[in-house]
């Protein structure tokens, strides 16, 4: 399930799905995925995971792990997580998510993390069905247009 470098295009694929599911392309930019799936493919924080069909990437996962202040363990985080149009309903997104989970026990971490938009109330309940719980308030603040003093 460790996604390799002939993943990247069909990753790219679904990343622009995701794009056009949440139905804002605010601080997004799809054609940074060229530049940046590479890095994260090898980078030693980055964990990308593919659920495939036959040599095609139909799933993906992204989780980051880091070492915060507060925790005794690391913590996870899933950054990005998405299931082809054509595979949705098939227990695929479950199964990353439940991977990324292993991969994060396995890395020692003591939560895993994710955000999604307020609105998209099916992926809230997808991840509250996995256990999750709305415990948090995710604030963001665009670096790129705000003078912040």
């Amino acid at each position: 399930m460790q996604a390799t470098e002939a993943d990247l295009p069909a990753i790219e694929g679904l990343l622009r799905e995701l794009i056009d599911a949440t139905g804002s392309r605010q601080a997004l930019d799809v054609r940074a995925t060229a530049e940046n799936l590479p890095v994260l493919l090898h980078g030693p924080h980055s964990h990308v995971l593919v659920a495939r069909h036959g040599d095609t990437a139909v799933g993906f996962i992204h989780a980051t792990v880091r070492q915060t202040a507060l925790h005794s363990g690391r913590s996870g985080l899933i950054d990005e997580v998405v299931v082809a149009r054509s595979h949705r309903g098939r227990g695929i997104g479950r199964l990353l998510v439940s991977a990324a989970a292993d991969r994060c026990r396995e890395l020692g971490c003591c939560e895993l993390e994710v955000s999604t938009e307020k609105a998209n109330t099916a992926a809230r309940e997808f991840y509250a069905e996995l256990g999750f719980e709305e415990e948090a308030v995710l604030l963001e603040m665009d670096l790129r247009t705000e003078d912040v003093t």
